[in-house]
């Protein structure tokens, strides 16, 4: 059986079945929340949300691809919950201008929504000695940039990269925390401290730090 039950109704495309999953209401409260909708008539939150997932999902490397794949029909449109499909210009005004955190809050709202699901069937590590307490994996890894497309992730003369600092929930297999920094920011100045006490970490030596320990984490 898998993680959530399909939808009986196969007229549905498996896309429209996988952003059921998350609910309107819940996706409402984040717009509503930091008011991301303000000013807009007629690219919404919901509009970027499903485009974006459907870029996501399908593996597209441009907001053109996004746009030509939605537009396949007009019944696949309106089986997204879309009026039409965005034009490319209209997403990358889009996702310039509308606030990140109204989805940086909606993911964690789904992951508090579905925490008891995530739990029960996941298969985690289990060390009897911390069996009852939180456990956090933390690790980094880079990814190279095309430099004249984002200068400002300068890493060398000629280099753009990134550093993606992941934080991972023993309990739920799942990331809940990413921090995303220039490439030359340190992987113990990547990480914010903002686990509860009593959390135990799992990382390598390249976090070594005694503020962490200070802090009175169970390393």
């Amino acid at each position: 059986m898998g993680l959530f039950k399909r939808t009986k109704n196969t007229n549905k495309p498996l896309i429209r079945q996988i952003l059921d999953l998350v609910p309107s209401w819940l996706l409402q409260s984040c717009v509503t929340k930091h008011n991301s909708d303000k000013g807009c008539s007629k690219y919404m939150t919901q509009d970027q949300f499903v485009a974006q997932s459907f870029g996501q999902l399908n593996k597209c490397l441009t907001l053109s691809d996004i746009s030509t794949g939605i537009g396949v029909n007009e019944g696949y449109i309106a089986s997204l919950g879309l009026k039409q499909s965005p034009a490319r210009s209209t997403m990358s005004d889009g996702n310039k201008h509308r606030d990140y955190k109204v989805f940086e809050t909606l993911y964690y709202k789904l992951l508090s929504h579905y925490s008891s699901v995530l739990k029960r069937h996941a298969k985690p590590t289990i060390i009897q000695e911390i069996k009852d307490q939180t456990i956090k994996l933390i690790d980094s890894s880079i990814i190279s940039l095309c430099l004249s497309m984002f200068d400002w992730a300068k890493f060398r003369t000629a280099k753009g990269v990134i550093k993606i600092h992941t934080y991972w929930d023993d309990a739920k297999m799942i990331p809940d925390i990413v921090n995303i920094t220039p490439a030359k920011v340190h992987d113990r100045y990547g990480i914010q401290l903002v686990f509860p006490k009593g959390t135990v970490i799992v990382e390598d030596r390249a976090y070594f730090d005694f503020e962490l320990m200070l802090y009175d984490y169970r390393i």
